[in-house]
């Protein structure tokens, strides 16, 4: 066999092989699901190794238009069995974006510190988690 066609056959076999070795089944976080904070409702769930968030529900109907379905939370990567690190969150009440870690306590609820820069100066937000579809006006 010469060269060219070797090698020809080790690309095909990669390309075969390669996909079914980096596919890894989707595993459910200890915080998916549904969690509240404030005036907003949050759907927690997996994204491509990471934990991300979208709007599920806002006390405020004006504002459920722009903001249903909107993924405000990416990037949180576990930094142990109940905590993550290195996410983004935007809010959309003033449209910046800011660094987020989060830890569930042993109580249920989740613990987001939202900062930028540095995690000390920043605020801590806790959210309880609640029941799907729960409240009036819940997203579609």
């Amino acid at each position: 066999m010469r060269l060219w066609q070797l090698s020809r056959w080790v690309i095909l076999a990669a390309s075969a092989i390669g996909p079914t070795l980096c596919v890894r089944p989707a595993t459910a976080s200890p915080v998916d699901g549904s969690w509240a904070v404030r005036d907003l409702v949050l759907d927690i769930f997996n994204c491509e190794g990471s934990v991300c968030g979208k709007v599920a529900w806002t006390k405020d109907p004006h504002r459920r238009r722009n903001e249903c379905g909107r993924t405000i939370v990416w990037g949180l990567s576990p930094d142990g069995p109940q905590a993550w690190s290195g996410g983004s969150i935007f809010d959309p009440t003033d449209g910046n974006t800011y660094q987020l870690s989060a830890t569930l306590e042993t109580d249920g609820t989740l613990h987001a510190r939202i900062y930028r820069g540095i995690p000390l100066f920043g605020k801590t937000e806790i959210l309880r988690r609640v029941s799907s579809r729960s409240l009036d006006g819940w997203c579609a």
